[in-house]
């Protein structure tokens, strides 16, 4: 049979944790193995994402290095589920992504499902705003009116790899509110898992993962009391996106908070 691929890397496109922790809740709620790995040494700058040594519970000392893991998640129903996590590689994109293809091609994935979050001017009070596109092939032509142009990070890069490559690819991206950004986001989560239901056949349990988004905004909502400007600043988001009738973020939209965003990020340097 078949399988389906779901991919999250950490850093520049996993605003709120969101992407990394849709993976994370899958592998916490059905089982897994490891079935493959690219190794960090090629790809990643070790300086910034350094190795971790830790004690095993049979007292051995070993070390973590913080290479891209492949595991084979088993639903209760469905096609079996590869998922791809890792921080996003500093270096040589182009044969990392060719090297994630091959080892999903040996594991008979024949769909991929890529995720990504970034950060945006939208109230923590409102649903998080979340698209899905599927990927064009290479030769294939396209309405750019409604697509990003931009700067893009290994998401992209590798769903555009395995989209040439005959797979579909679709990518899913949730927009986290800017001034929460330093903690993870179990709402923007929240946001991804339920677009990805539509996309594999076993229910996926949420229960804790609601029970935690509605803390998490309970949490800002407290934050928010306590800072007049930050209040403020929420309610004319309110009003903004209320105006707007809550629609689904399009392309033109994810490209306007993604310049944004990369405006914070130039001005923060």
């Amino acid at each position: 049979m078949s399988r389906i691929a779901i991919t999250a890397f950490s850093g520049w496109n996993d605003a709120g944790e969101a992407a990394t922790g849709v993976i994370e809740h899958l592998l916490e709620v059905w089982p897994s193995r490891p079935v493959g790995a690219v190794d960090a040494e090629e790809f990643v700058d070790l300086q910034v994402y350094r190795p971790e040594i830790r004690t095993t519970e049979d007292g051995l000392r070993v070390v973590d290095w913080p290479d891209t893991q492949l595991r084979l998640v088993t639903p209760p129903r469905g096609p079996e589920i590869v998922t791809v996590m890792g921080p996003e590689p500093s270096l040589r994109w182009k044969r990392f992504a060719d090297e994630v293809l091959e080892q999903l091609q040996i594991l008979d994935v024949t769909a991929v499902i890529s995720l990504g979050a970034l950060l945006a001017d939208s109230p923590h009070t409102r649903p998080l705003p979340v698209s899905a596109q599927v990927e064009p092939v290479a030769a294939q032509r396209v309405d750019d009116s409604e697509l990003y142009s931009g700067p893009i990070g290994v998401p992209t890069v590798l769903a555009r790899r395995t989209a040439s490559a005959g797979m579909r690819t679709t990518s899913i991206w949730v927009q986290v509110p800017h001034y929460v950004s330093q903690n993870a986001s179990p709402k923007a989560v929240l946001g991804l898992l339920r677009e990805l239901q539509d996309l594999v056949s076993a229910p996926i349990p949420l229960e804790e993962l609601v029970e935690d988004a509605e803390a998490w905004e309970r949490g800002v909502d407290e934050l928010a009391r306590t800072d007049d400007d930050v209040a403020e600043y929420v309610r004319r988001l309110e009003r903004a996106q209320d105006a707007a009738g809550l629609p689904e973020a399009s392309g033109d939209a994810i490209a306007r908070e993604f310049e944004q965003f990369l405006r914070r990020r130039r001005e923060a340097e």
